[in-house]
């Protein structure tokens, strides 16, 4: 019985959260800094948006494709590519989406793991969630509204975020729920970026209530030098 005992006293240490090893957080900042320092990255995200009732049941569906370029974490060009309505949609969820303004501060918008955004925010670590893996939390000193909070899973040995998931650390009016999944990663012309993405929404005033689900793809990446041309790395 001691040594049951014992067990779970030293495994329950072993899951115990503590702070990421300082070069674990160098290694996932390195590659993020690496991505900012492309002059621009090219590729066409489809996105399929369904509106769901109050039973979960989808009743409306839009099917959208763009092309977008991004200049660091700004969006310097979105061009429409296809587009297909079904069923009833809110309107809200029918419009050109709002990509932030090209002049704001983009410190808010760079991830908890970038050098410059690493000392707004608290981390800590567990391991898993299988071997070599580890859960790495994260959320900012002072919540804000621009500010996610969430969690990786990081290959710990190379250094690499698997997968992720965040929301706003403080939701925004109007918003009841706002979770982002980043499910897939891959190696690409512009770095390692998010490939496959799941966002779940719900949120209104009163009685009237969106809840939405949106799975988003991302291809075709290609290395740009400015805005409108192309160095024709795929």
């Amino acid at each position: 019985m001691r040594v049951f005992a014992l067990l779970s006293l030293l495994l329950g240490v072993s899951a115990r959260a503590e702070a990421p090893r300082d070069d674990l957080l160098q290694r996932l900042g390195e590659a993020e800094e690496r991505k900012l320092v492309i002059p621009g990255c090219r590729t066409v995200e489809s996105s399929v948006t369904e509106e769901l009732d109050a039973e979960g049941k989808v009743k409306g569906r839009l099917t959208r494709s763009y092309e977008v370029t991004r200049s660091g974490t700004t969006v310097v060009a979105r061009k429409l590519l296809s587009q297909k309505e079904e069923g009833d949609l809110t309107g809200q969820l029918k419009e050109e989406p709002k990509d932030p303004p090209k002049n704001e501060d983009d410190k808010a918008r760079l991830s908890p793991f970038h050098p410059r955004a690493r000392a707004d925010y608290r981390f800590d670590s567990t391991p898993g969630p299988s071997e070599g893996l580890v859960t790495v939390k994260f959320a900012p000193v002072k919540p804000d509204k621009k500010r996610m909070k969430g969690q990786a899973v990081v290959d710990a040995r190379a250094g690499k975020v698997m997968t992720l998931r965040i929301s706003p650390s403080e939701m925004p009016p109007m918003l009841d729920e706002l979770q982002m999944d980043f499910l897939a990663y891959t190696e690409t012309p512009c770095e390692r970026q998010p490939t496959r993405m799941n966002i779940a929404a719900s949120g209104g005033v009163l009685l009237y209530k969106v809840r939405f689900r949106t799975e988003v793809t991302v291809t075709g990446h290609q290395k740009v030098d400015a805005p409108g041309s192309a160095t024709g790395a795929r």
